[in-house]
């Protein structure tokens, strides 16, 4: 789901001062790679596909919703394409074939029969029409267009060597950029204060100014939202300073102490499994181990995910730094989940697992793991 991305895009189109609007970019703190504000960091839950020595990879918001746009089909799409079937059926197709539809069964149309063309002209056209433009807000205003037949999910990848920022999206949020770090500003209330916001997805927004301030086409103005939804300011203040220590500082000890005061901003070799994300197309059991939905919103999720396809990092970008992508090396490039879920297959060597097991096993299973054969 890219539904913050979408909507920040069709502002970005009309024009960049619409754009900076929507985010409220001069109704709040510009945040930069210097200082962040928060007391302590935080990883959300869920959030991180990868975390290693040379980067850092992250979702964008809206997974755990994107069960609402295949919900919203049902109450949306599917009775807006019944008034308009209902309209062709009475008002076009007996002008061209000479038979009325109800719809499935047909009759003959007769020229008694005008009043049904003319229910369908005075009544269901308009409705027909405003059904046609209720479509078209749902999918593309909405942005439920961004739930199917696109990518999958987002990726951001802030890469501690190049210094650089690789973000994975649709072409019509933007389509796949490469940032500098050093340029973004951090946004942590991107939605702003109307009255819509509140149902607006939260999130921390990452902003990229224009190369040139007096550009009026300000090109290489992007804005990109990162990790999960977020509850308020608070909470993208404090992912935003783990970032940043992630960045500027990197890896600093093997695992978070367990009595590890708020203000500590030590960030973890090894993330905990419950901050991490399965990096790919997940299955309904997967996906329910992460996100916890009840049936029906797990089966909505899936009817959208099955159109959707996993993108991935072109290789002219180098953007593993040597270090590999997470869907094929999981265990070395710190991609927690994706490693558990390769476990659990059968697909990890003898090697890796030892190797997880070191790092987020037990000595029990890691000696398990010795004495077994190839």
């Amino acid at each position: 789901m890219f539904v913050r991305e979408n909507s920040y895009w069709l502002a970005r189109r009309r024009s960049p001062e619409k754009g900076r609007a929507h985010l409220n970019l001069q109704g709040q703190k510009h945040w930069p790679t210097q200082r962040s504000g928060a007391r302590g960091i935080e990883m959300p839950g869920r959030a991180a596909y990868a975390q290693n020595d040379a980067y850092l990879e992250l979702c964008n918001p809206g997974w755990d919703l994107q069960w609402r746009a295949g919900m919203g089909n049902l109450y949306v799409l599917l009775p807006a394409l019944v008034l308009i079937w209902m309209w062709y059926g009475f008002a076009v197709h007996p002008l061209l074939f000479e038979t009325i539809i109800f719809f499935w069964p047909t009759m003959p149309y007769g020229q008694d029969d005008w009043p049904y063309v003319a229910f369908g002209w005075l009544l269901l056209f308009p409705l027909a029409l405003a059904s046609a433009f209720m479509i078209f807000a749902w999918f593309h205003y909405m942005g439920m267009r961004t739930c199917f037949f696109t990518h999958a999910r987002g990726r951001i990848r802030f890469n501690r060597l190049t210094r650089k920022v690789y973000v994975l999206r649709p072409a019509y949020c933007g389509g796949n950029v490469v940032l500098d770090w050093e340029r973004l500003v951090a946004l942590f209330e991107p939605e702003g204060s109307s009255a819509g916001a509140k149902q607006t997805i939260k999130a921390l927004a990452l902003y990229h100014p224009p190369f040139n301030p007096t550009d009026p086409s300000a090109k290489g103005e992007d804005c990109i939202f990162v990790g999960p939804g977020l509850s308020g300011p608070l909470e993208a203040a404090s992912l935003w300073e783990y970032i940043r220590q992630y960045m500027e500082v990197g890896p600093t000890v093997d695992h978070v102490p367990p009595d590890a005061s708020s203000t500590y901003k030590g960030i973890a070799r090894y993330l905990h499994p419950d901050y991490t994300t399965y990096c790919g197309k997940p299955s309904r059991r997967q996906y329910q181990l992460e996100q916890k939905p009840g049936f029906m919103e797990t089966s909505f999720h899936m009817m959208s995910q099955v159109t959707c396809s996993w993108p991935t990092f072109p290789k002219e970008w180098q953007s593993d730094s040597g270090m590999g992508e997470p869907e094929d090396k999981p265990v070395q490039t710190g991609a927690v989940m994706t490693a558990l879920v390769y476990r659990a297959q059968g697909k990890l060597s003898k090697a890796d697992e030892i190797e997880f097991l070191r790092h987020w096993g037990t000595a029990e299973a890691q000696q398990d793991a010795r004495s077994r054969k190839e």
